[in-house]
């Protein structure tokens, strides 16, 4: 599995928590011939990190980390909605 592009859609602040919520758009490359495919997931990260990467980045590798695992549980031939 590839990953071909991804992007925050829409996110939203969660003061109580510290924390950003967002839906990311990942558009995935299947192993074989099928063709890609859109994957849409919900996730979280710490709205400040000192030290760490830009919180973009932190959303989207969250989103494509949540989306193999996802992946990894399903049936072959399946893919994760």
């Amino acid at each position: 599995m590839r990953i071909l592009s991804a992007r925050v859609l829409r996110a939203r602040h969660l003061k109580d928590l510290g924390r950003v919520e967002a839906m990311v758009m990942l558009l995935v490359k299947p192993e074989g011939q099928a063709p890609p495919y859109e994957a849409r997931v919900l996730t979280s990260a710490p709205a400040r990190a000192p030290g760490a990467a830009p919180l973009r980045d932190r959303l989207l590798a969250s989103a494509k980390l949540l989306h193999a695992i996802h992946a990894q549980d399903l049936p072959r031939g399946r893919r994760a909605a």
